[in-house]
């Protein structure tokens, strides 16, 4: 059964609009006075773009995200502020990451403090940083167990994604980690899938090639329909299911993957070609 999507009050809405006012207030203090920022709740968003282009990416990429989400997958709507701090090229976004936070981010171009509820994010290099961590900072609120091989695969696979038509659906395409995956494969280094999901967290050493099997797992749910239909399932008895593999056998009607892992290696391999061809 799917729970009743929650529906906020108008004194949560003004609750939450108060604290989103309070949270720009301090938010004006640990930025630097050139910065500015837009009050869109659930979301404070600011940085070094003008009011008007920050309300621009509001506009034009993170409500139109939110909404495809929430249709596809979230129940539950953020109840506290939710920061966005954007940043126009990378000189800009690592001096924040170092000033707020002590991050190194020469590797990557943006992050989620899950306790902060904070997104710090380059978005000189496209939209794709930005729906990645918003699906994370979305998913939190309505997944809070979510383990993170979903986690990451989730968040991965709308980094490279478009709208419908309609704008209402958003859909995950084929991107670079698609090579850290057919690597993998080839050099026979690539881990089952029952592996992945049985340690539901990324081991560090192999985290590319995780992150990649994560990512294309989920793409290759979302191609035969079943993207939305796992998560919802999974996230209400994720008490007595905590990683995903019990309902993901049922769904597929088996005792175990490797049917479904063979099937998946083939299906990269092929989509590879089809990718490059």
């Amino acid at each position: 059964l799917v729970p009743e999507r929650n529906n906020p009050t108008d004194t949560d809405h003004r609750n939450l609009t108060v604290a989103c006012d309070e949270r720009a207030r301090e938010l004006g203090r640990e930025l630097p006075e050139r910065d500015r920022i837009i009050v869109r709740p659930p979301f404070v968003i600011g940085g070094n773009l003008s009011e008007s282009e920050l309300d621009h990416v509001y506009a034009e990429t993170v409500l139109p995200t939110k909404r495809a989400l929430d249709l596809a997958y979230f129940d539950h709507s953020p109840d506290q502020p939710l920061t966005l701090l954007l940043y126009s090229n990378e000189r800009a976004y690592r001096d924040a990451a170092w000033k707020l936070d002590r991050r190194n981010t020469a590797s990557y171009y943006g992050y989620y403090i899950r306790t902060d509820r904070r997104i710090v994010a380059n978005i000189g290099t496209g939209a794709g940083t930005l729906a990645h961590e918003l699906t994370h900072a979305l998913g939190h609120v309505d997944f809070p167990n979510m383990p993170e091989w979903f986690d990451e695969g989730l968040a991965s696979l709308y980094e490279e994604a478009d709208f419908s038509e309609d704008g209402l659906q958003l859909n995950g395409l084929s991107n670079w980690r698609l090579n850290h995956l057919l690597s993998a494969i080839q050099k026979q280094r690539l881990g089952t899938l029952e592996s992945l999901i049985s340690s539901r967290e990324i081991r560090e050493e192999r985290q590319a090639i995780e992150y990649a099997q994560a990512r294309y797992f989920c793409l290759y749910l979302q191609e035969r329909g079943l993207l939305p239909f796992f998560y919802r399932k999974f996230r209400n008895r994720a008490a007595t299911d905590p990683s995903g593999l019990r309902t993901l056998c049922e769904i597929f009607d088996t005792e175990n993957l490797d049917g479904i892992d063979r099937n998946f290696r083939q299906w990269v391999i092929a989509l590879y070609e089809q990718v490059r061809s």
